[in-house]
């Protein structure tokens, strides 16, 4: 969401559509028009939103137990909302986008967008790098919340450990000594 939004930030209206609901989807959909890899990341999420929209309509006219729907993850509609930024992440292609948008802001933001900021802009695109770089092979399920251990569990686990290797309490501080010489003045 936070990519999505600096993404977004000053678009011009005509970049993303007059009454489009998914902008980033305007948007890519008409950098993809001058940008081969946005052009293809759009074949790709097109096809996946195709597929979603299929097992959806197939779901909703067969009975339960008769459904031969190929599995689909259970897609949350805040999944699909961030279906291109999380699509373009995974495909290792959203730091080229974006920089591409850098390179070409003035065509696409108001002057006062962050990505038509000679400093900010660059810095988005080089911190996007990273995250694009990694291989996401192994995604949250619906039970995250009962295998993943919440902070106050870690930090708590962290004491308890950090407690066994230090034989002093990690409050007790030792007493500062403060011994005088012969030379010191009374």
């Amino acid at each position: 969401a936070a990519v999505e939004s600096c993404v977004l930030h000053g678009l011009k209206r005509r970049a993303a559509g007059f009454l489009r609901s998914n902008k980033i989807a305007a948007l890519f959909m008409k950098v993809g028009k001058s940008f081969p890899l946005a052009e293809e990341l759009c074949k790709k999420v097109q096809d996946l939103e195709q597929l979603i929209e299929n097992a959806r309509n197939q779901a909703q006219g067969v009975p339960e137990n008769v459904r031969k729907v190929p599995k689909l993850p259970n897609l949350s509609p805040q999944a699909i909302k961030h279906l291109w930024i999380r699509t373009a992440l995974f495909e290792k292609v959203l730091d080229k986008i974006v920089h591409y948008l850098v390179e070409n802001s003035s065509k696409y933001y108001e002057k006062e967008a962050l990505l038509m900021d000679p400093v900010d802009g660059p810095i988005l695109a080089s911190l996007l790098v990273g995250p694009c770089a990694l291989e996401y092979t192994k995604m949250k399920t619906a039970d995250h919340f009962w295998t993943d251990p919440s902070a106050d569990e870690l930090v708590q686990r962290h004491r308890i450990h950090s407690s066994h290797c230090r034989q002093d309490s990690p409050t007790k501080r030792p007493a500062l000594c403060v011994s005088r010489g012969d030379n010191s003045p009374s």
